[in-house]
C-alpha cells in the first residue's frame, strides 16, 4: 500500500500526517510520501489585468515558499522521529503548479490523506481536494479537525447506490474486513423503499459485525441526520460517495449548502 499525505499546510500538517500514520498502522503497514506541493507561480499575478510581478516581489515570493517548505519539513521530521509505529515515510516536494503535480502523484497512491476541511482553508488546500477528488480520481482520507486516539475500528457508512459509494466502499474493504464492527446508514423517503445494500450481506460472509440502520429522511438536512447517527453509534470513521463538482467542494468548505465536515469529530473516506 502507498499512501500520500499531502502538506499544503503548517496549521494542518501534524494533523494530516497523524491521520496518515492510524490508516498505515490500520492496513497492517505502509509506505508514506509527505507530499508538499510548491507553487511556482504568485497567485496574485494569475491574470494579464493584474500584471508582472517585478524582481522584488519575486524574490519575496520564493522566499515565502522555501519558508514555508521549510516549516513543513521540519512538522514532518519531527513526525517521523516521534511516530509510534515507527512508520516507513519519505518526503517530497515538488514545483509547478499544485493542481498539476498533486493529480500526477496522486494517481499513482492507493490512498491520499488532506488535512481537514473548514472554511478558513487556503486557495491551494481547496486545490488540493480537487485535484486529488477530480484530477486523479483517487480514494481520499479527509483527516479530523482534531487528533482522534483510534481509527477504523468502527466505519460508518453513510449508504448510497452508487458508483462513487461502490468505490469508496471496495477501497475501504481492508479496514471493513478488519474492523470490530461496522454500520451502515441507510436514509429513506418512505420506511423499507429501499432494498437491503448488497454490502451488508458482503460483510456478513467475511464474518464481520455489520448492522443496518434505516431511517427516513426528515426535513432536517441530510447531513446534519447522519452526523448525528454517526456520531451515536460511536463512528471513527465515516465512508460516503463523493458528488460532482463544484457543489461537494462547496460542500466540505462550508458554502451556502450544509456542511457535515465542519461539525464532524472523525475522519471521512471519499471517492468521486
Amino acid at each position: 500500500m502507498r499512501l500520500i499525505a499531502v502538506l499544503d499546510d503548517a496549521q494542518t500538517a501534524a494533523l494530516t500526517l497523524h491521520t496518515a500514520g492510524q490508516l498505515a498502522a490500520r492496513l497492517g503497514g505502509a509506505d508514506i510520501c509527505a507530499f508538499h506541493p510548491m507553487p511556482a507561480t504568485d497567485p496574485d499575478f494569475q491574470s494579464p489585468d493584474e500584471g508582472l510581478p517585478d524582481p522584488a516581489q519575486q524574490a519575496r515570493f520564493a522566499q515565502t515558499v522555501a519558508t514555508r517548505a521549510h516549516a513543513i519539513r521540519q512538522i514532518f521530521e519531527h513526525w517521523r522521529s516521534t511516530a509510534q509505529s515507527s512508520p516507513h515515510a519519505q518526503w517530497m516536494e515538488q514545483a509547478g503548479p499544485p493542481r498539476t503535480t498533486l493529480s500526477l502523484a496522486a494517481s499513482k497512491a492507493d490512498f491520499v490523506v488532506l488535512g481537514p476541511a473548514s472554511a478558513a482553508t487556503t486557495p491551494t488546500t481547496r486545490e488540493s481536494f480537487a485535484a486529488a477528488l477530480y484530477d486523479a480520481q483517487a480514494t481520499v482520507l479527509i483527516a479530523p479537525p482534531t487528533p482522534q486516539p483510534g481509527f477504523g475500528q468502527h466505519p460508518v457508512i453513510a449508504w448510497q447506490d452508487t458508483p462513487n459509494l461502490h468505490r469508496a466502499t471496495a477501497a475501504a474493504m481492508p479496514l471493513l474486513r478488519t474492523a470490530e464492527r461496522v454500520s451502515i446508514l441507510l436514509g429513506e423517503h418512505h420506511p423499507n423503499a429501499v432494498a437491503d445494500p448488497t454490502l451488508l450481506a458482503t460483510l456478513r460472509t467475511l464474518g464481520v459485525a455489520v448492522t443496518l440502520e434505516r431511517f427516513v429522511l426528515s426535513e432536517q438536512s441530510v447531513g446534519e441526520q447522519l452526523r448525528a447517527r454517526a456520531t451515536q453509534a460511536g463512528a471513527d470513521l465515516l465512508v460516503m460517495g463523493a458528488y460532482g463538482r463544484p457543489h461537494f467542494i462547496e460542500w466540505l468548505f462550508g458554502g451556502p449548502t450544509v456542511d457535515l465536515l465542519a461539525h464532524a469529530t472523525w475522519p471521512i473516506l471519499t471517492h468521486h
